[in-house]
């Protein structure tokens, strides 16, 4: 994988979005990276549940996601969060400050 954007947005857990690029070729773009308790991690790419007035839906103060992408095993996904090394190595701050 390559690192091909990040762009920093400190909101709660969140710490920024990656685009990276995969072997394939195929392009990812905002994919979610996220720190709690020392643990950093990347999330697939997901877009807003909306209710039928097209606002975006919110349960217990949090607004909701719905799933685009899946990984089919553990393995898989462990392999994702490599995105969050690729921030690292270009960004050494970029995950700085922790999680909630």
């Amino acid at each position: 994988m390559r690192l091909r954007k990040w762009r920093p947005l400190v909101r709660n857990t969140l710490r920024g979005f990656a685009d990276v690029e995969m072997p394939s070729g195929f392009q990812i773009d905002e994919i979610a990276v996220h720190v709690r308790d020392g643990r950093a991690w990347a999330s697939l790419p997901a877009r807003p549940m909306l209710d039928a007035d097209g606002r975006h839906v919110v349960r217990e103060d949090k607004p909701q996601y719905a799933t685009i992408m899946r990984r089919r095993t553990r393995e898989l996904a462990d392999r994702w969060s490599a995105t969050v090394e690729l921030v690292r190595e270009a960004n050494p701050d970029a995950l700085d400050g922790g999680g909630q």
